[in-house]
């Protein structure tokens, strides 16, 4: 049976990492967090591999130029290549995560 999960996007993650830091004043804590993920998306962007200890790394990999098929009309159409982002998760975290079961 497939569990359901509630997704959290960049703003939900902002206000639990405010909630939980009151060393710093918010507009600090704000600033740092945008910033990471400015540094992120431009690592990312120049093809860099971002490792996070005990969390996992994220690398852009090419995807090769290929045919597919349009699914309404099925004729064949031309993919160009792309960039991709991949996840690959640490050991510990899939640890971790797999305790529950």
């Amino acid at each position: 049976m497939k569990i359901r999960t509630p997704k959290k996007n960049k703003s939900d993650i902002l206000k639990s990492f405010l909630h939980s830091e009151k060393d710093l004043n918010p507009q600090i804590n704000e600033s740092f967090f945008n910033r990471f993920f400015e540094l992120m998306e431009l690592s990312l962007s120049k093809h860099q591999n971002i490792e996070l200890r005990n969390f996992g790394i994220f690398k852009s990999k090419l995807m090769p130029s290929r045919y597919g098929s349009d699914p309404r009309n099925k004729k064949k159409i031309y993919i160009p290549s792309k960039w991709k982002v991949a996840f690959k998760l640490s050991e510990n975290l899939n640890k971790k995560l797999n305790e529950e079961i």
